[in-house]
C-alpha cells in the first residue's frame, strides 16, 4: 500500500497532528474502524490489545512507551466494559476506544507501522483524536480502577 502525501503539509497523510487535513484523515480512519465495532467484537479487541501490550511486535520497540501504556489502558477499559464490571462509559465512547485500539494494533494502516519510525505517526494522531474525544470517560475509568490518569496522558 502506497503512503499518500498530504497536500497541505507535504508529510505522510495522517501523520502531522498540527495539520488539519492530517487530523481529518486520521479521524476518517478511526470512524471507518468504529463502524465495525460490535458488543461481540469487544472481547477480541481487548485480547488483541493485551497481547500487543504484553508481547509487542518487533517494530513496537521504536514506538514511544506512552503508546504501549495507552493500548494497555484501552484494552483494560474494553475488557471491563464487556464483562459488565464498568459500564459508565457510553457506547459511543466504547466504539471509539475499540476503533482506536484496532487501528493501533493493526500493522497496516495509513502509514504501515513497520516503516520505522514514521510508521507510528498516524497511530499517535489516531490515539490523540480518540483520547481527546473520550478523555473524561477515561479519567473516570482510571479513578474507578485506582490508576493514576496522568501516567496515561490524561
Amino acid at each position: 500500500m502506497a503512503t499518500r502525501i498530504c497536500p497541505a503539509c507535504g508529510k505522510a497523510e495522517g501523520s502531522n497532528a498540527r495539520c488539519r487535513p492530517c487530523r481529518d484523515a486520521a479521524a476518517r480512519e478511526l470512524a471507518d474502524h468504529a463502524r465495525d465495532v460490535t458488543v461481540e467484537s469487544l472481547g477480541d479487541r481487548a485480547a488483541q490489545g493485551e497481547r500487543f501490550a504484553e508481547r509487542p511486535p518487533w517494530y513496537v520497540r521504536f514506538a514511544p512507551l506512552q503508546l504501549v501504556l495507552q493500548v494497555r489502558l484501552l484494552a483494560a477499559a474494553l475488557r471491563d466494559w464487556r464483562s459488565g464490571a464498568y459500564r459508565e462509559i457510553p457506547w459511543s465512547a466504547v466504539a471509539i476506544l475499540a476503533a482506536a485500539l484496532a487501528y493501533v494494533v493493526s500493522p497496516v494502516d495509513l502509514i504501515p507501522d513497520f516503516l520505522v519510525p514514521v510508521g507510528w505517526t498516524d497511530d499517535l494522531v489516531v490515539l490523540a483524536v480518540a483520547w481527546r474525544t473520550v478523555k473524561q470517560q477515561l479519567r473516570a475509568y482510571c479513578a474507578w480502577k485506582g490508576l493514576t490518569a496522568g501516567r496515561y496522558g490524561l
